[in-house]
């Protein structure tokens, strides 16, 4: 006999595997800090004779799996637009229409004209809501159940129903693989279940089957492939890197920050203009991995991100081309004038390197934030073909405040100090532009 495993919200089971896990699968959920072991384990807490076992298990929340998602490209909105495009090929009718009793021959025809008449994306979600609602509180829909049971009503409802009723289906929730893949399904699947819901893999079972089904099992978070980013400096790097760990550790192994050097001495060199020469090499070799350039939101960034666009027209969907945002406090932000007094300007485009976006405790001295010196004035292309001009600022003491992020880094890490995300907002919202990038 073989044996089992699911990856489970409460009664409803979103997959199941036979024997080994399926990494593909299992790294869209979790990461491998997910996972959860426990020795000594019974098998009947009532019964003090039962066997003792080590339990298996990877467990996440609802929310960390929908941000998971996301950020590999499986997100609600990009599922509705392949929806949209795709509809007439991707719903599975045909064991709705044996319910109904349409000649086989038919099925093709009856099944375009009804889903012309009664399928559209925005109703096919309110199908699957009332469906996967319904299945976290009494378990995955089998062949007894009823419209009744459901309160099926639409066209939708009905298609999905029998489709989960038919053992012998090859679609999955009434949706063709090869049309709609699975990842979106389970994205679906998710956007009705509350945010704060458990998903459990309890994998146990599996070290029955075969020796090396609890070592493969272990090991099934590792094989994903990581967005690559590409940053201007050593810096940008490392307070990404650590800020990710510490306000999104669910999603720090979906991203590569490329490095500067390596442990054996090797370095490539920073700035925009490395930036710009590394994505269009990746551009031209033709390569299916996700990229993301992100630039600092001043003169130099801004006219980088122009460059991109001017030279290379169409970037393929595996590209994204991105400046740190806009911020609110940065359109009334300190900056000092040529006469030496300070001036709040907008430094959106000008100024607003990555530690702008720092907590305020780094950039201020003496409870002010540490004003903007212009050093330059821009004359930029835009990709429109029109010339804008800008001044290119920087903030003043920007080495200090490196210093600072380090050494708050370091104590943070040792248990000295707090890390208070609350005070790491703006860089909750620079990261929300690196990790949302291919959601939509």
């Amino acid at each position: 006999m073989s044996e089992y495993a699911d990856i489970s919200i409460r009664k409803l089971s979103l997959w199941t595997f036979k024997n080994y896990l399926n990494s593909d699968i299992v790294s869209l959920f979790f990461t491998n800090e997910d996972l959860i072991v426990t020795s000594e384990c019974m098998q009947d807490l009532e019964d003090k004779g039962s066997t003792e076992y080590t339990r298996y298990m990877y467990k996440t929340t609802v929310l960390k799996a929908k941000e998971r998602f996301d950020v590999l490209g499986y997100g609600v909105d990009n599922l509705g637009k392949i929806f949209s495009a795709n509809t007439l090929q991707a719903i599975d009718y045909s064991a709705f229409l044996y319910y109904l009793n349409v000649d086989f021959e038919d099925f093709e025809a009856t099944s375009q004209e009804r889903i012309k008449k009664s399928v559209s994306f925005k109703k096919w979600k309110n199908a699957m809501h009332k469906i996967v609602t319904y299945e976290l509180e009494h378990g995955n829909i089998r062949w007894y159940e009823t419209f009744s049971d459901i309160d099926v009503r639409t066209e939708c409802e009905k298609v999905i129903f029998h489709s989960l009723k038919d053992f012998d289906s090859e679609s999955f929730y009434a949706l063709f693989p090869e049309v709609i893949p699975e990842p979106y399904v389970l994205r679906l699947i998710l956007e009705s279940c509350p945010n704060d819901e458990e998903i459990i893999l309890d994998f146990s079972n599996l070290e029955y089957w075969s020796d090396d089904c609890i070592p493969k099992a272990l090991s099934a978070t590792g094989n994903i492939e990581k967005i690559i980013v590409l940053v201007e400096g050593t810096s940008d790097k490392d307070i990404l890197e650590y800020s990710m760990k510490k306000l999104y550790p669910h999603l720090l192994d979906l991203f590569y920050f490329m490095d500067f050097d390596d442990n054996y001495g090797a370095k490539r060199d920073g700035g925009t203009s490395y930036v710009i020469k590394n994505l269009k090499t990746f551009y031209f070799s033709k390569l299916s991995s996700k990229f993301i350039a992100i630039f600092d939101n001043d003169a130099e960034g801004y006219q980088s991100k122009c460059t991109l666009f001017s030279e290379i027209k169409n970037w393929p969907d595996n590209f994204r081309i991105l400046l740190y945002p806009e911020i609110k406090l940065f359109y009334k932000y300190p900056s000092l004038a040529p006469n030496g007094t300070i001036i709040v300007d907008n430094i959106n485009k000008k100024a607003c390197s990555i530690e702008l976006y720092l907590p305020d405790g780094i950039i201020q001295e003496n409870g002010q934030f540490c004003p903007i010196e212009w050093e330059s004035r821009k004359k930029i292309k835009t990709v429109d073909g029109n010339e804008e001009s800008l001044y290119q600022g920087v903030i003043s003491k920007k080495d200090e405040i490196k210093k600072k992020f380090y050494e708050l880094q370091k104590a943070i890490d040792k248990g000295k100090e707090t890390f208070v995300d609350e005070e790491w907002n703006r860089m909750k919202q620079l990261l929300e532009t690196i990790v949302f990038a291919f959601a939509k």
